[in-house]
């Protein structure tokens, strides 16, 4: 996750800084909106940004954001109360997307049905055509034909054979066939030495990984 800057209260909004552009904040219409940057300048998608040529109210707040701070001056740092708030904005987060994909999976399940449903319809519909056209096929004792709408086969299709009895088929003799034993990686032990003696062994490649952001947050789970 990329490093971010931030500051609250240099404009009416509270505004987040990263490399690929701003959240302002939502004090003004309740959801803070993101600003993009390009090489263009300055994108925002909310509705005003969409319908206007003018600048909407988020990206004047990034330009005034950025003239009180000179790019050779650091950006203010989070305040505990800051980041406190920051988190809450997170748990609201999360419990949007929790709703969403709640939201998602029971249209999901409605479409599936619905498909289910008009599917088993027309797969009876087709289910005639197959009989008519095969007893054709059979009363012609044709193996193909080909129609101005396409092409019919009949082909014999091999039996299936299942193994009930695997130790009587083997004792049989005739049906055996040997597969010399196989050596796999431990990788369990193989992670266990490079873990605690550090050395990197001849075969393998050890990729460092860099650090992972977790967070918790006070949201209800659902039971």
């Amino acid at each position: 996750m990329e490093a971010i800057t931030t500051t609250m209260g240099i404009t009416s909004l509270g505004i987040i800084e990263s490399e690929a552009g701003f959240l302002v904040g939502g004090d003004y219409g309740g959801n803070a909106v993101e600003v993009i940057r390009l090489e263009s300048g300055l994108q925002c998608q909310c509705f005003i940004a969409q319908v206007s040529h003018d600048d909407c109210e988020h990206i004047r707040a990034v330009r005034d954001y950025l003239a009180s701070i000179p790019m050779s001056e650091d950006r203010p740092t989070l305040s505990q109360a800051d980041a406190d708030y920051y988190l809450s904005k997170l748990g609201e987060l999360d419990n949007t997307i929790t709703g969403n994909i709640e939201s998602a999976n029971t249209q999901i399940e409605r479409i599936k049905l619905w498909l289910e449903i008009e599917n088993v319809k027309i797969q009876r519909k087709k289910d005639y055509y197959i009989l008519a056209l095969d007893n054709w096929m059979h009363l012609m004792d044709l193996s193909t034909k080909v129609l101005v709408a396409g092409t019919l086969k009949v082909r014999a299709q091999q039996p299936e054979i299942i193994v009930n009895d695997e130790d009587a088929v083997l004792n049989d003799g005739r049906f055996t066939r040997t597969i010399p034993e196989k050596q796999a990686v431990d990788k369990a032990a193989l992670r266990k030495h490079v873990l605690n003696t550090g050395e990197e062994v001849d075969g393998i490649e050890v990729l460092l990984k860099q650090h992972k952001f977790t967070y918790t947050t006070n949201r209800k789970e659902d039971s």
